[in-house]
């Protein structure tokens, strides 16, 4: 086999960038809601094939893809947390100062049912990692209830990993995910929201433990915080909508308008505390949340500068709308899984009800209005097979020069051949 050609390490390296690196994965705030990309999907995006055979060229090509490739961690197993913990902890006795773990920027975990010996390594882990700007823990537990019926009650981060966090990567965190049911306490959640300073953008499916009253005249104040998503993302169920522990977080961020300076983008659950919209409101652009509540319209008007609104569907009780600089709607599914449903109960569930909230839309008053999105994916998937509706509503909102596009960010074919309920539309 020939040797590879006489590049200097710089352009090599350079080259190794577009190969192996996704960039989408390590910016530090969430990625446009309207963006055709889903993290979910760039996870998947890694060609472990082409990197396993980069890292058997020679000695000076594998270092290189080792740093590269750690970049980013994907922990999806107890064995994995295992292994990559006493990897990083070899490197960084052998290597000095550029050992593996100071290339890291971002970790995600996804465990189902972590054991303490996990939680255990992953800390030692984090404690290798200096640099790391994005944490996002999506670990899950789920235990089995009388009727076998399972359910997901919140279990605790350990507090070794939330220190491993503060002692090692302080001064470089930006961003912070907890998206299932594993989530801090609040003792922990309210040393880190003092301690990171750098926080621009926050999840938090939940708080573990009651609300002490302690924390109840803390005074927090998140310079650089961006976008706050709270609840179940990106269902935003029932279970969101009664949470104590995300409201009380809320109303303890609605004492002034200085504790967060930086808003512009709210997720979660509605109705949001009220309080804390009017403390808020003004700075917000992008606010995703289910619209089954009749105190919507309200919520928008406490928005003056809102920019962009994703309503999760079937939750579409929408009425009116009224808002001047509003200019992108989206209508977004419960679930985007694939999922199977016959077509009278897709055409009676899903079509009818979708028909309703695009007629409330059209009806409301938002005259800065350009873009309207339907995610054509999971529970709305099938909207494909009925052209009649996309033909409709193209040509409805085309004629107001509003654009109407699917998924990807392309317009809708509804020309496009389907199957027997394409005349779905003329039947209504």
């Amino acid at each position: 086999m020939p040797s590879p050609p006489n590049i200097p390490v710089e352009v090599w390296r350079h080259i190794f960038v577009q190969i192996v690196r996704i960039p989408d994965l390590l910016l530090t705030d969430r990625t446009d809601p309207f963006s055709p990309i889903r993290e979910a999907d760039l996870l998947c995006e890694r060609d472990l094939r082409t990197q396993a055979a980069l890292l058997l060229v020679c000695k000076g090509w594998h270092g290189m893809i080792s740093e590269l490739i750690h970049e980013h961690v994907h922990l999806t197993s107890v064995w994995q947390v295992d292994v990559i913990a006493s990897r990083f902890e070899r490197s960084k006795l052998h290597d000095g100062r550029r050992h593996l773990g100071t290339h890291t920027r971002r970790i995600d975990v996804s465990i189902h049912n972590p054991t303490s010996k996990a939680m255990t390594n992953l800390a030692r882990i984090l404690r290798c990692t200096p640099n790391l700007q994005i944490f996002t823990n999506s670990n899950s537990y789920t235990t089995l209830s009388v009727g076998s019926h399972y359910i997901s009650p919140p279990f605790r981060t350990s507090s070794d990993v939330v220190q491993a966090l503060l002692s090692t990567s302080a001064s470089t965190l930006h961003r912070l995910e907890w998206t299932c049911n594993e989530c801090p306490s609040w003792d922990d959640l309210m040393i880190l929201l003092r301690s990171l300073h750098g926080l621009c953008s926050l999840t938090l499916a939940n708080i573990h433990g009651s609300y002490p009253e302690k924390i109840k005249k803390e005074r927090l104040k998140l310079p650089n915080l961006r976008t706050l998503i709270l609840g179940d993302s990106p269902s935003f169920s029932h279970a969101s909508l009664g949470n104590v522990p995300l409201n009380a977080l809320l109303t303890m961020l609605s004492d002034s308008s200085d504790q967060l300076p930086s808003l512009q983008r709210l997720e979660g659950f509605s109705p949001f505390s009220p309080t804390f919209l009017s403390m808020h409101g003004y700075k917000i652009r992008i606010i995703r949340t289910v619209a089954y509540t009749p105190l919507l319209p309200d919520i928008i008007a406490e928005c003056p500068n809102l920019e962009t609104f994703i309503t999760i569907f079937p939750h579409q009780f929408l009425d009116r709308l009224t808002h001047s600089s509003l200019r992108r709607v989206g209508i977004f599914p419960i679930s985007e899984d694939v999922v199977g449903v016959p077509a009278q109960i897709f055409s009676a569930y899903i079509m009818k009800p979708l028909e309703d909230l695009m007629c409330q839309i059209e009806q409301s008053d938002l005259p800065s209005l350009t873009h309207v999105r339907l995610r054509n994916v999971g529970t709305l998937g099938g909207v494909i097979n009925y052209p009649g509706f996309i033909r409709k509503w193209r040509d409805r909102w085309n004629s107001r020069g509003i654009l109407f596009d699917g998924r990807d960010g392309h317009p809708f074919d509804a020309d496009a051949p389907g199957k027997s309920q394409l005349s779905w539309h003329d039947k209504h």
